[in-house]
């Protein structure tokens, strides 16, 4: 690439040319090495070493309500803003994280949050609950609205009847996501704990999910409504997967209940002032 030295403009943007990229660029406004900052802070008291039950997004939001998940034990921040809520409900020795309930993260935040997580509470085996688009899902089989499945994912050989595999060439690019890969990784060291032991089940989601936002703030967005959301039966099955999954078998049953105004997670007002809403990140 010719340039004159002595003009007083940049060369146009057409002119910047890929072998120019270990070159000075003046039009770089941020070097490539610097990333956004990502602090992670973990309050909570509940000893390491539990099975963890984690729900996402609107799926985690809606279950939540129906989990009788009892008194928070903790919270999660990224830059001191709430993205995850930790319980360790009576009815089981499992952790539950609800996780992206009242805000979605950057794809650039996610592998940070995930592995403090992992590293700190080190569950010796993890169930996932996210939302999966029947708009976008790509499948041989056309199925109605009303007909998707639950779909599946695990770093096993398992079959879970009758929820049915997410499968190639359809991916996962989400917090979710994330929890699985490090998972993998983990598996796959010598000193791991982790004994492919990692799944995700996906509700089926109406509408086309949103992308993850650029940026982490402290989100207010819809939720489903409960004309809109899933079926009593269906939650009741997926949460009854969801703690047998990670061998900690709960007592009781998921029940949605009627919530006050002004509360979420079945909690009132006065106890948490948590947000209703959610967002997932998950997008094919």
């Amino acid at each position: 690439m010719e340039i004159d030295p002595l003009a007083d403009a940049l060369p146009p943007r057409y002119a910047i040319e890929s072998d120019d990229e270990d070159e000075y660029n003046p039009l770089a406004t941020q070097r490539a090495d610097e990333g956004p900052i990502v602090n992670v802070k973990i309050e909570s008291q509940i000893t390491a070493g539990c099975p963890l039950v984690i729900a996402s997004g609107p799926a985690g939001n809606f279950w939540a309500d129906g989990a009788d998940l009892g008194e928070q034990q903790g919270a999660i921040f990224i830059n001191n803003i709430q993205v995850g809520f930790l319980f360790k409900p009576s009815s089981t020795r499992a952790v539950v994280l609800v996780s992206e309930a009242t805000t979605a993260l950057p794809l650039w935040s996610m592998n940070k949050y995930v592995n403090d997580i992992l590293d700190r509470l080190q569950p010796s085996a993890v169930s996932i609950l996210d939302v999966y688009s029947i708009q976008s899902y790509i499948s041989s089989e056309l199925l109605p609205v009303h007909e998707a499945p639950v779909r599946y994912l695990s770093l096993g050989n398992i079959s879970l009847n009758p929820f049915q595999i997410f499968a190639p060439p359809n991916i996962l690019q989400s917090t979710s996501a994330a929890f699985m890969s490090a998972m993998n990784i983990r598996t796959l060291s010598s000193t791991s704990s982790y004994k492919s032991n990692a799944v995700i089940l996906l509700l089926p989601l109406p509408e086309i999910s949103r992308t993850a936002p650029s940026k982490l703030s402290t989100s207010r967005l819809s939720r489903p409504s409960r004309d809109q959301a899933w079926s009593v039966e269906m939650m009741m099955e997926v949460d009854e997967r969801l703690f047998r999954m990670v061998g900690a078998k709960r007592s009781g049953t998921w029940a949605l209940r009627s919530m006050p105004a002004g509360s979420a997670f079945g909690l009132s007002k006065k106890r948490q002032n948590f947000a209703e809403v959610g967002e997932g990140s998950m997008y094919i």
